[in-house]
């Protein structure tokens, strides 16, 4: 069953877990559990197994936290929660089935794609804040938010594991034997002091991931767990802006608030950090100033040991750093009372020193090494390699040198420099250029967020429209598809202010019209003309027949429908007077149908289906091309009122 791996022993790869569960792989070792990559035999898909270490199986405090994992999380039903799907014990070990989530954790994705996009950055900031707002609904604090608690599938879509060391509302939350619980570099103030942790303590935890995913880095390091703990409520979170202008001060003031060092100034929820990062890039909120705290944290407090960050390698260096903190007003009350004998001491070894470096001569040096193309990971583990430090990273665009590779380095390649000396990155952030997306037919306010959002300058330019409804995109001035730089690019959006308002067209009887006439009629009114031609008897050219029928009251741009006679000796206009009968009105008018049979038409067919209200005549084309014979037929509300041969 089990194989050595270090001092731990493994399950073997095929050894059958509860009699289900297929080990497969190991994907990760603890602290306190191994979790492995396993087949359920009976559902047929992939799982993942979180198993208790052998080492801690008799440990009741591990066995209690890995229950209350199991307990807390099959509790919350989330889509960025990882779901419990069983749990058992198999040769009195402990494991948890929980599913598989295939990808990488959101620490190495920050590693790989820094520096996120904004938008990126906000994306999945909301989905881990999502699933924090259902723990919290459901009276549950995870206490230990880090990336490496956070997974990415292939879809990008967030899970947040590790419910191990959380703890209901509703229960005491005073961390035991005084002892911090978490990792250091993502714990809020009251833990790092061992104090009470609350909703805020999550929040703040939150406030760092969100400060990380946007600059690629932790705010705070140190060469141990404490020097970074007295950081956390020592010392401000560093301004983003101070080091990205670029970065929109609402969506540093989001980061603010969750850190802050008094967990009375961070957001009251999730919920209510969740809303302010959501509209943190709206233009509305452009000008807002820094968020300051109402309340001073108190920096003399007492430090309490991490005990899950693995940063801490030596626990008596640690009680000393510690002692020489406390000592630390002591040591600077003496320091004034023998200030010249301090001075004239440090002078004299500052001189002994400078005559020893004189007299040893030059010490090593080294060439800078060629950095350029190198991607920035690359680059940082040739300069350490060559006894090198990593100085500051600059980011500038590159039409020619691909995103997150070096550009160029300063001091440049092939300086001989002394060894340890700092050399400065200047990284590509690709070569800048934004695609023109397409906002035509788009809300103007739409169009414009959307454009802004991509760092376009828009410009409004209106025109009235009669076809466009009134605040719609109806051009822009920059092909969708083509690629600039955004910063330095205005868009030209034409939107429409709606029709102009004309006085209604009283349409006249345009029976009898020459088509010249009626063309011209029709362009000064600023009408739309269609023409059918039609064999008639009239004189060929002129109108027989209009549609809407005069008096009609039209506005600019309406159509106008005319048949104009066509020539033709063979055809025979016969004209009907129908008289409207009120009485057999049933509230539309008469229906009346004409049928008609000869060589260009079918008596099954209806030629003419209308209603009237008032008298009308009927004007009826007959054609005798081919016969001499033709019959009409004309019904009203039903009863036959006309039904006759006819011959030419």
């Amino acid at each position: 069953m089990f194989r050595k791996g270090g001092s731990i022993k493994l399950v073997e790869k095929g050894y059958l877990l509860g009699g289900r569960y297929k080990i497969l792989r190991l994907l990760g070792e603890g602290g306190m559990a191994n979790v492995y990559l396993a087949e359920d035999i009976i559902l047929c898909k992939k799982v993942a197994v979180k198993l208790l270490r052998l080492d801690l199986q008799k440990d009741p405090q591990t066995i209690h936290r890995f229950k209350l994992e199991a307990q807390s999380t099959s509790e919350l039903s989330h889509p960025n929660i990882v779901s419990i799907l069983d749990v058992g014990s198999d040769d009195q070990r402990h494991y948890l089935v929980m599913e598989y989530v295939e990808g990488i954790d959101l620490e190495e994705y920050i590693q790989r794609n820094k520096p996120l996009s904004l938008n990126e950055a906000i994306r999945i900031m909301d989905q881990v804040l999502s699933a924090i707002i259902c723990a919290h609904q459901h009276g549950v604090i995870h206490r230990d938010l880090k990336p490496q608690n956070i997974l990415m599938d292939k879809m990008g879509n967030i899970k947040i594991v590790d419910f191990g060391i959380a703890v209901a509302l509703n229960k005491s939350t005073m961390t035991q034997t005084n002892t911090a619980i978490g990792s250091v570099h993502y714990m809020s103030p009251e833990q790092a002091r061992g104090s009470i942790t609350t909703k805020q303590s999550d929040i703040y935890s939150l406030g760092i991931i969100l400060y990380e995913l946007i600059m690629g880095q932790v705010p705070f390091g140190g060469e141990n767990a404490v020097a970074v703990a007295l950081k956390h409520f020592q010392e401000p979170t560093p301004s983003m802006r101070q080091q990205n202008i670029e970065i929109p001060q609402p969506l540093e003031n989001v980061v603010m608030r969750a850190t802050a060092k008094d967990a009375r100034d961070r957001y009251r929820s999730v919920v209510e950090m969740k809303k302010d990062l959501d509209t943190s890039l709206e233009p509305s909120r452009r000008f807002e100033p820094p968020f300051v705290a109402e309340h001073n944290p108190n920096k003399d407090a007492t430090i309490v040991l991490p005990v899950v960050d693995g940063s801490v390698k030596n626990t008596a260096e640690i009680k000393q750093n510690l002692k020489d903190s406390n000592k630390s007003s002591a040591w600077l009350s003496n320091f004034k009372k023998h200030k010249w004998w301090w001075i004239t001491t440090a002078f004299a070894f500052m001189m002994i020193i400078l005559i020893f470096i004189f007299a040893l001569g030059r010490k090593d040096y080294v060439k800078v090494p060629e950095l350029n193309n190198l991607d920035e990971m690359q680059a940082k583990r040739v300069l350490i390699s060559r006894g090198l430090r990593v100085g500051k990273i600059y980011h500038k665009f590159s039409s020619k040198i691909k995103n997150n590779h070096v550009i160029n380095v300063t001091p440049k390649s092939g300086t001989s420099i002394k060894k340890y000396q700092k050399v400065n990155l200047i990284i590509s952030k690709g070569d800048g250029l934004t695609a023109v997306p397409n906002v035509i037919y788009e809300y103007f306010e739409d169009a414009q967020e959307e454009l802004q959002d991509l760092g376009f300058k828009v410009i409004k330019k209106e025109i009235h429209s009669s076809t466009v409804e009134k605040g719609v995109v109806v051009e822009q001035n920059l092909f969708p598809g083509k690629k600039v730089v955004a910063d330095k690019t205005k868009i030209v959006l034409t939107v429409s202010k709606g029709g102009k308002t004309h006085k209604k067209i009283k349409l006249r009887d345009l029976k009898g019209y020459s088509l010249k006439s009626l063309k011209d009629y029709i362009k000064d009114k600023g009408l739309i003309l269609k023409v059918i031609e039609e064999d008639s008897s009239a004189p060929q050219g002129t109108v027989i027949r209009q549609d809407p029928e005069a008096g009609t009251k039209l506005s600019r741009g309406d159509c106008v429908t005319v048949v104009v006679s066509r020539d033709n000796g063979n055809i025979l206009i016969k004209k009907y007077d129908i008289r409207y009968d009120s009485s057999s009105d049933r509230g539309n008018g008469n229906h009346i149908q004409v049928f008609i049979s000869d060589d260009s038409h079918k008596f099954s067919n209806t030629y003419v289906d209308t209603y009237i209200t008032t008298d009308k005549t009927i004007s009826v084309p007959l054609d005798f091309s081919s016969s001499d014979e033709a019959r009409v037929r004309i019904v009203q509300d039903g009863k036959i009122i006309v039904d006759e041969d006819i011959r030419k």
